[in-house]
């Protein structure tokens, strides 16, 4: 898996030989920056708990840092304090670091790549939040979201991930994951054995892969098979059962979640599958695992099942928790080695042995980047529906135009008030509302109506079946509809009398800005849908698409 040259190999047997019982077990531990920012003296901390990697994803870019600089500045701190080997500082850079990070290149969501069609882009994708994370001392990205959305309903995947078709994910994934590797940092596809087909969230409950084996092999198996053959670095695991290759625990009558499950994680992936990489854990905080048992339980059931790097495990408790099990023998000392020798082969194989320092990027690489994320969505844009011609729009300039957002969460309207601002730049007079508001207006004074969804899975509303959409699609003083999906590519099903219908994938400026140039002409709509809806749309429909 991870070629290492003399030096490197040498590195890592010295390291191996040097650490501690402590340090052995710190290897194996992901610790959270806004935890560490928290604390008195962190080179204290890491005196006492050494931790192998550090998190910086976008909690700490929010909350304690608002550009590279201050960023970066946090990365040395953290590496610098480590007394014997560099931390692996890592994150959740699904669609680039921009998205937190001030004057970095948010890329659209990933759906909206996967609309390209565009392998190549795929490559480009994944360069950017290489070289841009690189750039600021970052060594390795969770991602990217390898599931398959096979339930429009699932509250987790949806735009995050590729679409529906094994296929179709697989020859934009795999390029994807080599742009990141072969430019300097580790990928890490999610969330194994496969998200995408409940309808529960593994935050609230430990949800499940309902496919049975032989599905699940065609699908879920198929895409990570295909990252594995491809040299994925590591694999994030799900708190998701999986019942079709693992039956019900008999004792506390519930699926056991793959992040505490050896014949999911050491006879399915290490075994039957091949992988070598890293094997991560979700979040430990999720109540998909918390659920499974008491903490020394669930840990050691973990431990034991072949888990590499626990991702907040709680760290002031799990290490005393493993140097207490392996004196008691309920974990063995062969099992921390093993893990502990692949996470130093890992850090040697990303250069890290030579304290990672980061790589600056070329003047003028962030523009680039960013006409490569305008290019990724602007080829994005599915033109799904177009009965009554609306598209391109043609209005009279000055005209008022009223645009409607769904769903109500303030996560979901503040990105339109950004489409509002620039259907104004063009002359317009226009009003943005939700639509529970709509009802406050004078319709009829308005020469057209956008109804934009916003409605993505994860932390914003995802179902959109609002009683109030009634009221939208039968009041008779509007003259003109216009719809369009910035979230769920699904939301045609829920309008299905529509007679035009946009999807965009993502609501970013650039995604945006790219949906406004579509609507007026200035752009051909070439997207092909990545999913299917039954009764509703194909995968690969697209009617401007060529």
């Amino acid at each position: 898996m991870f070629n290492l040259d003399p030096t490197q190999q040498e590195w890592v047997e010295k390291a191996f030989d040097r650490l501690t019982l402590t340090e052995k077990i710190g290897q194996l531990v992901c610790e959270r920056a806004t935890d560490m920012l928290g604390r008195k003296d962190p080179a204290k901390w890491l005196d006492k708990y050494p931790v192998g990697s550090l998190f910086v994803g976008s909690e700490i870019i929010h909350d304690g840092a608002q550009d590279s600089a201050s960023v970066a500045e946090c990365v040395e701190k953290f590496n610098s304090s480590g007394k014997n080997i560099p931390l692996a500082v890592c994150g959740d850079f699904e669609h680039g670091i921009g998205r937190n990070i001030q004057g970095f290149t948010h890329l659209p969501d990933l759906m909206a790549l996967a609309a390209t069609f565009d392998p190549q882009l795929a490559y480009e994708y994944g360069k950017i939040i290489a070289e841009e994370g690189r750039s600021i001392g970052l060594h390795w990205g969770f991602g990217p979201v390898a599931d398959l959305n096979l339930n429009p309903q699932n509250f987790v995947t949806n735009t995050r991930c590729m679409g529906d078709n094994p296929e179709h994910a697989i020859s934009m994934l795999r390029e994807l994951v080599r742009g990141m590797q072969e430019n300097g940092m580790a990928a890490c596809p999610k969330h194994f054995p496969g998200d995408g087909t409940d309808t529960r969230n593994q935050h609230i409950v430990t949800s499940l892969n309902l496919l049975d084996e032989e599905d699940w092999e065609r699908k879920h198996g198929k895409v990570f098979q295909a990252l594995i053959d491809a040299g994925a670095a590591s694999i994030m695991i799900g708190h998701l059962g999986f019942p079709g290759y693992e039956t019900i625990d008999g004792k506390k009558g519930k699926f056991c979640p793959a992040t505490a499950s050896k014949k999911i994680l050491t006879d399915l992936l290490r075994k039957e599958m091949g992988f070598e990489g890293i094997i991560l854990s979700d979040a430990l905080c999720m109540n998909g695992y918390i659920s499974w048992g008491g903490y020394e339980d669930r840990i050691i059931d973990s431990f034991n099942a072949g888990m590499d790097v626990f991702l907040w495990p709680d760290t002031e408790k799990f290490i005393p928790l493993i140097i207490k099990a392996l004196a008691d023998g309920r974990v063995a000392e062969e099992r921390l080695e093993e893990s502990v020798r692949r996470v130093l082969t890992f850090k040697a194989w990303l250069g890290i042995d030579q304290a990672g320092k980061p790589m600056p990027l070329e003047k003028g690489k962030f523009e680039d980047n960013g006409k490569t994320a305008t290019a990724i969505a602007e080829k994005s844009i599915t033109l799904l529906r177009n009965r009554d011609n609306s598209i391109p729009l043609t209005l009279p300039e000055g005209v008022e135009l009223l645009a409607v957002t769904i769903p109500e969460s303030e996560k979901a309207q503040k990105p339109m008030a950004y489409f509002t601002e620039r259907l104004a730049s063009r002359g317009y007079q226009v009003t943005g509302c939700k639509l529970s508001e709509m009802h406050k207006h004078d319709l009829d004074k308005f020469a057209a109506v956008f109804l934009l969804c916003n409605a993505k899975p994860l932390y914003v509303e995802y179902p959109v079946n609002n009683y109030s959409l009634w009221n939208f699609m039968i009041n008779e003083k509007i003259k003109k509809r216009i719809y369009i999906s910035f979230g769920t590519p699904y939301f045609l099903y829920e309008i299905a009398e529509a007679d035009n219908y946009m999807n965009v994938y993502s609501d970013s400026r650039e995604s945006v800005d790219a949906a406004i140039k579509a609507l007026f002409g200035e752009i051909p709509c070439h997207g092909r849908s990545p999913v299917t809806m039954k009764h509703c749309f194909a995968f690969g429909d697209g009617r401007g698409r060529k």
